[in-house]
């Protein structure tokens, strides 16, 4: 029978492999370039070096600073997030922060970052917000699992993580298709913006001449006022 401080060391272990793996960040947005892969990045590699190469590396003090910023109530809320939709990761989560503050504050910001981006599509596409935290859930699920055999080894585990895997493919054709049907709706709206360019060029160029002699005869008028 496994003792408790060594079952405690043990899903410590399994959370600094799932940090190592980046397992908490949230899934790129799904393209039909990468969409078959499943794969789980923020932002591509050579978008990253070249902000790093333009950017100036921050201060010791001011990189230190950016590490504590993040508040009592962000915390919170990543935390509760992490007990709504994984709660064996926020058990995880939680255990670090007496043994290993450190990683605890790395989960937490990572966290942290996964609700800031969920929160832009939920105010900008309710969809994509529904479909992203699925994968996020079976995402971060997979990756405790893989942990978990690569330390434990269990066929019970390599079985869910099939389950898993196959789910996590069913959610990346979904949100390629609603990809796929966001683009379309772009291109009927500029189809439409062309076709009512081509239809009334003239009227449009017309209004537009007029919106700019108003312009100008307003701000000759404003100017005699003044004077």
């Amino acid at each position: 029978m496994v003792s408790s401080p060594q079952k405690s060391d043990t899903y410590s272990r399994l959370l600094l492999l799932l940090l190592s793996v980046s397992c908490l960040l949230l899934p790129a947005p799904v393209s039909a370039q990468n969409g078959a892969k499943g794969e789980t990045v923020n932002i591509s590699r050579d978008s990253t070096k070249a902000k790093q190469a333009d950017t100036p590396k921050a201060s010791p003090e001011k990189e230190q600073k950016a590490s504590n910023s993040l508040n009592a109530k962000r915390e919170k809320l990543a935390i509760e997030f992490a007990r709504t939709h994984h709660p064996e990761l926020a058990d995880l989560i939680q255990r670090l922060k007496k043994h290993k503050p450190r990683e605890y504050k790395r989960a937490v910001r990572d966290l942290d970052t996964t609700l800031t981006k969920l929160d832009r599509f939920k105010k900008r596409d309710g969809d994509r917000y529904r479909l992203t935290l699925e994968r996020w859930e079976v995402d971060s699920r997979i990756r405790l699992l893989a942990a978990r055999v690569s330390i434990m080894g269990s066929g019970d585990d390599q079985s869910e993580l099939k389950t898993l895997l196959k789910q996590r493919m069913d959610l990346q054709l979904e949100l390629l298709k609603h990809e796929k049907a966001m683009a379309e709706k772009r291109v009927q709206k500029l189809k439409k913006s062309i076709a009512d360019i081509e239809q009334n060029h003239d009227k449009l160029v017309d209004s537009e001449l007029t919106k700019i002699n108003r312009s100008i005869k307003k701000s000759g008028q404003s100017n005699k006022k003044q004077k």
